[in-house]
């Protein structure tokens, strides 16, 4: 009954008091018939037919009445837009199922509280002794469809294009002249032609230290004479002598960061266990929680009842249930690529699933898509799905 909205009991009973209405009339209707044909043939039709007339006009408004049930509805069904149909299938329930709905509607009434089975029944089908006797179920006549979202027009506004960027061309930088060199008074010497001999000139290291300023002006007032001319530097004294280079610094040879630690136990590379993947948690398929506060956590294809029997590649997970409500083995929940789903596995009472406030009977042996926030009515039982896939 995924394609059906369950009927709302008030128009129910308010469809069965059209009906009753109807009934009163037809029957009264023959009465006043047979009264009347007794007092114009004066006594010729005996007042004694006036029983079973009105019992043969009762039980032929039965059958009509049971007739319309069957198919299009009867008028009271009619004026309150409801429909009868086979919780199997989702078919008219048909002339015979109709009849014994009503016979079985008419014995249990006899005793008073079959009039109040449907109230028994915690679903949002409400279905009553009748109706699970002839496995019919009371919906809308009209197919509960999914309201497509309206579509919302916005105002329409001018977008200005974005000014276009001045490109900028980066400024080159100006080099500015350099400042005319003043050459010194001192003649340029070649390299290819000067040669310095360190054994010609001699310098007085006394005298350097007694005159530091002495040697730059004398440097500077030194003329060569000619290209040929030698010029050699005494070597300095001990104390000029450059320090002995430094000895170099011994660097710790370091391994790489990657590298497999030999520490014995431990032969796993950065510390971390191969047993450490294999120990992660298996995906969970779905979170279940009951109306008593029990949770279920799914991570493989569950078996769901009161006593579900094993099954070869599947879990089994028993449903604490007093009523007898929940079938042996109710349903399934698995999932596949798309991700949770559910099935029915030809229960009792059925499944039904609520999702944002339309609950739903599921086709028995067929999967359905299970979302997070779905209600889901097993019998006397319900259960929310607090996630899924």
């Amino acid at each position: 009954m995924m394609g059906r909205t369950p009927a709302n009991l008030r128009h129910r009973v308010l469809a069965v008091l059209v009906d009753a209405a109807v009934a009163v009339g037809v029957v009264a209707v023959a009465s006043s018939l047979a009264v009347t044909l007794s007092v114009v043939t004066d006594g010729a039709v005996p007042l004694a037919l006036l029983g079973p007339i009105s019992a043969a006009a009762a039980v032929a408004w039965l059958l009509v009445q049971s007739a319309m049930q069957g198919g299009q509805g009867s008028v009271g069904m009619r004026l309150l837009g409801l429909r009868l149909a086979h919780a199997d299938d989702d078919q008219d329930l048909g002339f015979g199922r109709a009849l014994g709905r009503n016979l079985v509607w008419a014995v249990t009434g006899g005793v008073i509280v079959g009039v109040f089975s449907p109230l028994f029944d915690p679903s949002p089908w409400r279905r009553g002794w009748h109706d699970l006797a002839s496995g019919a179920v009371m919906a809308d006549a009209i197919p509960a469809r999914t309201a497509a979202p309206r579509a919302v027009r916005l105002p329409e506004v001018a977008i200005e294009p974005a000014p276009a960027r001045e490109r900028v061309t980066p400024a080159t930088p100006r080099i500015a002249p350099a400042s005319p060199r003043v050459e010194p008074a001192v003649p340029r010497v070649e390299p290819a032609v000067v040669r310095v001999e360190p054994a010609v000139l001699h310098l007085d290291p006394v005298a350097l230290r007694a005159e530091p300023a002495v040697l730059p002006a004398a440097a500077a007032s030194t003329r060569l004479s000619a290209p040929a001319a030698s010029v050699a530097i005494a070597p300095s004294p001990a104390s000029w002598a450059p320090s002995a280079p430094r000895a170099a610094a011994r660097i710790p040879r370091t391994l790489p960061v990657d590298v497999i630690s030999t520490v014995p136990g431990v032969p796993t590379r950065g510390g971390v266990s191969p047993s450490a993947a294999q120990a992660a948690p298996p995906a969970t398929l779905a979170l279940l929680v009951w109306d008593d506060g029990t949770r279920h956590t799914v991570y493989d294809a569950t078996l769901f009842g009161r006593s579900p029997a094993g099954e070869p590649g599947l879990r089994v997970t028993p449903v604490r249930d007093e009523t007898l409500s929940i079938s042996k083995t109710h349903f399934e929940i698995g999932a596949d690529a798309q991700g949770t789903w559910i099935v029915d596995r030809h229960s009792l009472n059925g499944v039904v699933i609520t999702r944002g406030g339309m609950p739903q009977r599921i086709v028995p042996g067929e999967r359905a898509r299970l979302w997070a926030g779905d209600v889901v009515d097993v019998g006397d039982r319900r259960v929310t799905v607090e996630s899924a896939r």
